[in-house]
């Protein structure tokens, strides 16, 4: 390993007050999420628009607030 990338992993390890070990894993996973939301990106802009609207309102895009059920529950008290 350079001595001038050491010796940032190093500096950076010492401001953050953790094993240079965390420093490195920590790099690596950014760096795979950067990459994992690039390929995203790249994937969703080749969509046409009739592929990108089967996601539109999509059952799992909502957050399931409007349910008779748990609404039933809640006036019986019963959570």
């Amino acid at each position: 390993m350079p001595r001038a990338l050491r010796d940032r992993l190093a500096r950076r390890a010492e401001r953050e007050h953790v094993p240079l070990a965390q420093v490195i894993e920590r790099a690596l996973d950014e760096n795979e999420d950067r990459e994992f939301w690039a390929r995203v990106h790249r994937e969703n802009a080749q969509l046409s628009t009739s592929e990108r609207q089967v996601y539109v309102g999509g059952s799992t895009l909502g957050d399931d607030l409007d349910d008779a059920g748990d609404d039933a529950l809640s006036e019986r008290g019963e959570w």
